[in-house]
């Protein structure tokens, strides 16, 4: 920050309306109250939120793998349901010299021409992969899940960001006007001879050091407007102005509740659950591999090859059983790496869940001492403005020096500032505990 040196005008009108804007710009130009109803529209979290998780691609796309698992899954129920299908076909029998090289069953020409209808009976890798498809759709459904929180996290971020760069913008672009003012008050003063060189050159430095912490918010705000207004799919000369925050009410929840709500609630470790589930049917479909699969076919046409003495239209009905016997250690090297791979996951669940617990741990740690600095930044910026107040007093009085002045009033700024910057990092870091145990922060009006 840009350190500020200016000396009170006379005590005239003009240098007590001066005195009053700075005063009142000061408190109210950094914590912004919420605007009366009937204003502009203003732009809140749940907003931003709502339209981000609307337009983002990244939701999108996670949509779309929900919709692909989800034909899938039924894909693979049709698969235990009867299907329906026709055959027809010819075949003819090769002869040399009247003898036949192959016979196409009992005659010279085989002929078929059935609706054949197949009911699967007893087909446990089928049920395996039915089990299997309706995990992966869920692990799909988690990931959208996850998607969405990540969405969340970048949205949050800078949304808080561009409010506290608004709030930087507020105070300086107030201050700037108070110091102009105070500059014309002390401009009077010195050519009506009450005011000294020393202080009229105080008053063009407290311009100069405003004009120069606006200039450096500015780009910054402009920067970080842009990026909500990409993240949000608002053009950046049509985003709304934010509303106005204001520091948390009430005190952190327990941090044993945000380890129990992520348990339940973050996308990252259902994702790893539906993923031990899957494991788990695949290993149950390699398993399935070794036992017998039963089917029953129906069929209604011509068959010669069944019936070679007629051509006439009748109905077929069969049972089969097909039994794996010997498959040179196949089906166990492939049951014993799904059983690797299920141990994996349920350990690779584990590892997610302690860094889950650290994560919260540490963000818990991080948000107490924000609400303990708001707190502190608070109390510094009440002291700060009694001292800046007395210290005016005493100048006006002629018992302090400018240099007193300048300093008490510089404290008095950083304070208000230091305290705008605490209250959006309190806000910030309670919207990263939500996020850390898998929900959406809470908007400005709701907590």
């Amino acid at each position: 920050m840009t350190h500020r040196q200016h000396k009170a005008p006379q005590d005239t009108a003009a240098g007590r309306r001066a005195w009053r804007c700075l005063s009142a710009c000061l408190l109210v130009g950094t914590l912004l109250l919420p605007s009366p109803s009937g204003l502009a529209a203003e732009f809140t979290l749940g907003d931003a939120l709502q339209r981000a998780l609307a337009n983002q691609a990244l939701v999108q796309q996670a949509e779309r793998v929900v919709a692909e698992k989800a034909a899938l899954h039924r894909a693979a129920h049709a698969d235990l349901l009867p299907s329906l299908s026709l055959a027809a076909g010819s075949i003819w029998t090769q002869t040399r010299n009247g003898r036949p090289l192959f016979v196409a069953a009992n005659g010279a020409r085989e002929v078929i021409g059935q609706i054949q209808l197949n009911i699967p009976l007893y087909a446990p890798q089928a049920y395996a992969l039915q089990t299997l498809a309706h995990n992966q759709l869920a692990v799909a459904r988690y990931q959208e899940r996850q998607a969405r929180l990540l969405v969340a996290a970048q949205v949050t971020a800078a949304y808080y960001r561009l409010a506290l760069w608004n709030n930087e913008l507020s105070v300086w672009r107030e201050a700037l006007g108070a110091a102009q003012e105070l500059l014309t008050a002390t401009r009077k003063s010195y050519q009506a001879g009450s005011r000294s060189r020393l202080d009229l050159t105080q008053a063009r430095l407290t311009v100069t050091g405003a004009r120069a912490g606006l200039d450096q918010a500015m780009p910054e705000a402009a920067a970080a407007r842009r990026v909500l207004a990409l993240q949000t799919d608002y053009p950046s000369g049509g985003l709304p102005e934010l509303v106005p925050i204001s520091p948390p009410a009430g005190g952190l929840p327990e941090e044993t509740v945000l380890t129990t709500r992520a348990a339940q609630a973050q996308p990252l470790l259902q994702v790893a659950e539906g993923e031990i589930q899957a494991a788990r049917t695949l290993l149950h479909y390699h398993q399935a591999a070794r036992l017998p699969v039963v089917g029953a076919m129906g069929a209604y046409g011509v068959d010669t090859g069944t019936v070679p003495q007629s051509r006439e239209l009748g109905w077929q009905a069969a049972l089969t059983l097909q039994m794996p016997i010997f498959g040179f250690g196949r089906n166990r090297d492939r049951i014993a790496a799904a059983q690797e791979h299920l141990a994996a996951v349920e350990a690779g669940k584990q590892a997610l869940l302690l860094q889950v617990q650290s994560r919260i741990a540490a963000d818990y740690g991080a948000a107490q001492a924000a609400d303990n600095a708001l707190r502190n930044d608070r109390t510094m910026a009440q002291e700060a403005q009694a001292v800046y107040e007395m210290t005016r007093k005493g100048y006006l009085a002629g018992a302090l020096s400018a240099l007193a002045l300048q300093q008490a009033e510089n404290n008095w700024v950083q304070a208000r500032l230091k305290l705008a910057g605490a209250a959006i990092r309190a806000r910030l870091a309670r919207a990263q505990l939500a996020l850390d145990s898998g929900v959406l922060p809470e908007s400005e009006e709701q907590s």
